[in-house]
């Protein structure tokens, strides 16, 4: 009996071995599964321009996100960049967001994906006359949605010891139902809502090199951490970014190299996801020191009379100390914002496309009447009351930075370095009617669903993420990325 037990160990050790080859000194080099990992970035698709919507801003709170795998086995979960990523949907129109990154996954196949969601709110107006700016008079709403969760199909393949990349797309136009240009619903569980795909993107269609992934453009936030080689900066809502630094990275400040870094300053990154889960800050430019401010779209046309415009906000940072902000400010809220005395000189947060940018009406106002419907701005608040339901909240502040504006259209003229949109096609807020020329600054635009702003097709829909310079400026925009679709 002892001979017999003693011959089926030796068998099973046999086949263990059999099972995981080594070589002298330990090891396992054949047959092992160690599991690769996955990073995720998040994209969206826009509702079709000619559709006139008006939508300042789309959130939901993406509580996680699985994998499921084809062997039946159970789901993989991927670990957020934020315990709850709250998303902004416009905003990734036009540029892409980090949802996961370098997160451990057993390996094998994988052919389906599993979102949950919580919180869906679409903040819109409404504009009937073509060629009058702002949102017409009592259109500024929300409609929310149910909380819930989506699967739908992939493919991805996780290999031992290999990173893939991953864009997960939202088609917004899907997940909205509008009678003319009010939105009447919003479902993210609607029928091809969700997809996913694996990066980087074909050669074709994007303007990447060799070993990147995705661009990462457009973070902004506090400075929570600073060294000679890499940057940290903590959004409000979307989690942390970390990205290595190097010789190519364009420090935009007095001094042009790290020493302008500090922690706990607001700033703003421009970057790239490389196929080895690194990041790279390509940009860094400081904005202001701590403190609380909000981000947001322009929807009416300001008044003179008591300093005051409307606007919805579509990001936000905060004081890392006693914030009037954190808690009380939702992505999506609509308010009253207040320029008061003492009034600082405006300014731009132009990541670059200074040199390029033409005469405008913004730069060094301390009017209000610079300001103009549908131009994001960003402002240190002075004081802050919330949104309570329908009613709108109220924000004070003494000076306004022009940010970049998420605008959805068609190409009309694809040249380069400007190139002009369909003036109907931009949302009714703008108040365009005319084609627009859009400038390009040479090693400052990323692009994406195109190789360059020549090689997208007429009529095209396209998003760019662009600085809006008002009516009066030639050309109005300034775009920093643009993503064809």
């Amino acid at each position: 009996m002892r001979l017999a037990l003693t011959a089926v160990l030796a068998v099973l050790i046999a086949l263990t071995m059999a099972s995981c080859s080594g070589v002298s000194g330990g090891g396992c080099v054949a047959n092992c599964s160690s599991g690769g990992t996955v990073s995720l970035v998040l994209t969206a698709t826009p509702p079709a321009p000619a559709s006139g919507l008006s939508v300042e801003a789309f959130t939901a709170a993406i509580s996680g996100i699985t994998l499921v795998p084809s062997s039946g086995s159970a789901q993989v979960s991927l670990n957020l960049n934020s315990t709850t990523y709250f998303a902004e949907f416009n905003r990734v129109t036009s540029d892409s967001t980090l949802l996961a990154l370098n997160v451990a996954v057993p390996s094998g196949s994988y052919d389906a994906m599993t979102v949950t969601f919580s919180a869906p709110r679409v903040t819109f107006c409404t504009q009937p006359n073509p060629g009058v700016q702002g949102c017409a008079n009592l259109t500024l709403a929300a409609v929310t949605g149910a909380p819930g969760s989506v699967n739908f199909p992939t493919n991805l393949t996780v290999n031992d010891g290999g990173l893939t990349g991953m864009v997960l797309n939202v088609n917004l136009g899907n997940a909205l139902t509008a009678t003319g240009q009010t939105v009447t619903g919003v479902n993210l569980t609607a029928a091809n809502t969700f997809s996913a795909a694996t990066l980087p993107p074909a050669s074709s269609a994007t303007d990447l090199a060799a070993g990147q992934l995705s661009h990462l453009d457009d973070i902004l936030g506090l400075v929570t951490g600073a060294t000679s080689n890499s940057i940290t900066i903590q959004t409000s809502t979307r989690g942390s970014v970390t990205a290595t630094t190097n010789a190519s990275t364009v420090y935009h400040c007095a001094a042009q190299n790290s020493s302008c870094v500090a922690t706990n300053q607001v700033a703003v990154m421009d970057a790239v996801l490389n196929s080895d889960g690194t990041i790279t800050a390509t940009l860094f430019e400081p904005v202001v020191d701590s403190g609380d401010l909000i981000e947001g779209v322009v929807t009416s046309v300001p008044s003179t009379v008591n300093n005051t415009f409307t606007l919805v906000a579509t990001d936000s940072v905060f004081a890392p100390s006693n914030s009037v902000l954190n808690g009380a400010l939702n992505i999506g809220d609509q308010m009253v914002v207040t320029l008061a005395a003492p009034v600082q000189p405006f300014l731009i947060v132009e990541k670059g496309l200074g040199p390029t940018l033409p005469a405008n009406a913004f730069e060094h106002a301390t009017s209000v009447s610079a300001v103009q419907p549908g131009m994001t701005v960003l402002f240190p608040v002075t004081a802050y009351t919330a949104q309570s339901g329908s009613t709108p909240g109220a924000a004070s502040t003494v000076s306004f930075a022009l940010r970049f504006s998420r605008v959805t259209t068609t190409m009309a003229t694809a040249t380069s370095p400007d190139f002009s949109i369909t003036g109907t096609a931009v949302p009714p807020l703008f108040g365009i009617s005319s084609n627009q020329q859009v400038r390009t600054t040479s090693g400052r635009l990323s692009l994406d669903g195109a190789p360059t702003v020549t090689a997208i097709p007429v009529g095209k829909t396209i998003s760019t993420s662009a600085l809006y310079l008002g009516p009066t400026s030639s050309p109005a925009f300034a775009a920093q990325s643009v993503r064809a679709h």
